[in-house]
């Protein structure tokens, strides 16, 4: 261990196991004196228990980050427990799977609350008291679901807000000492287990012999100072695989005219000026495609 969280304070939501788990871990192992949240108090407990008995500092605090009251008290804590809030990874997140056509609402209601609004509420009482201390770092979860992934409407929606909130944020803070990043993880937890269990053979398999701790590494280097220079950006890990995500952009240079009709915009993409046309789902650049990346 290196010691690149030594005197920080951080929060780790969605906490009580799984990537949660495995980020709080390390976080401490690294130095960080941790809060450990989880609506789940025992699990919580448990991990907390389990960072102590390592030698670490921990402290669980229960409840849910779907409420502005909830975060507030969550992000509370650790500045009441260690005297500040130097990190904030927003981990917690539900999992929710249907097709359009038999999509619950409420389901699709439940899972913005935590996936989106809870990250929001985290993120802004924590960003309140880093500017206030003069620096912080904000880690979020997103999920390539966002590209685009079957049954995952609610989930990926969620998750591409996170995203779209990392580079607001990061445009917001630009200069304060305050950096938010993200993250978009991949494991086997309980969430691919359930994907692969709706979907079966079409899953594919793809977050299997994926543990949950070889993604804690790029979390905790993000937390840390070292990773001063990244700011507004998503990080992937894919098993042994560290990658960028590309923030969205704009294709090409695109083709012009001054009084756009249908037929035209009809006419513009039979000729192929317009594009190129993007496949659905997370997938690798064509620039990277066309060097045989």
């Amino acid at each position: 261990m290196t010691g690149s969280l030594q005197g920080k304070a951080v929060v780790v939501t969605g906490a009580g196991q799984g990537l949660g788990a495995a980020y709080a871990v390390l976080a401490a192992a690294e130095g960080a004196a941790v809060v450990v949240n989880d609506v789940d108090e025992a699990r919580a407990a448990g991990v907390a228990e389990r960072i102590r008995a390592a030698g670490g500092r921990a402290l669980a605090v229960s409840g849910t980050v779907a409420t502005w009251e909830g975060a507030g008290a969550i992000v509370g804590a650790c500045v009441e427990a260690f005297g500040a809030v130097d990190g904030l990874v927003n981990n917690a997140g539900i999992f929710r799977l249907a097709h359009p056509a038999e999509q619950d609402p409420d389901d699709f209601r439940r899972v913005v609350e935590v996936n989106l609004l809870g990250t929001a509420y985290c993120g802004l009482h924590a960003i309140r008291a880093m500017l206030a201390q003069g620096g912080g770092s904000i880690v979020n979860v997103t999920s390539g679901a966002h590209a685009g992934s079957a049954a995952m409407g609610a989930y990926g929606a969620s998750k591409g807000g996170v995203a779209s909130l990392t580079y607001c944020w990061a445009a917001d803070l630009a200069g304060t000492g305050v950096r938010v990043n993200a993250v978009s993880p991949n494991a086997h937890t309980r969430m691919a287990e359930a994907f692969e269990a709706y979907l079966g053979t079409a899953a594919q398999g793809q977050n299997l012999h994926k543990p949950p701790e070889q993604n804690a590494p790029a979390v905790i280097y993000l937390l840390s100072d070292a990773a001063a220079g990244l700011h507004g950006q998503i990080v992937r890990i894919d098993g042994d695989e560290l990658s960028m995500i590309a923030h969205p952009t704009v294709l090409g240079e695109g083709t012009h005219d001054p009084s756009w009709s249908v037929g035209g915009v009809a006419a513009a993409f039979e000729a192929g000026v317009v594009g190129p046309l993007m496949p659905v789902g997370l997938h690798r650049s064509r620039h990277e495609a066309d060097l045989g990346g």
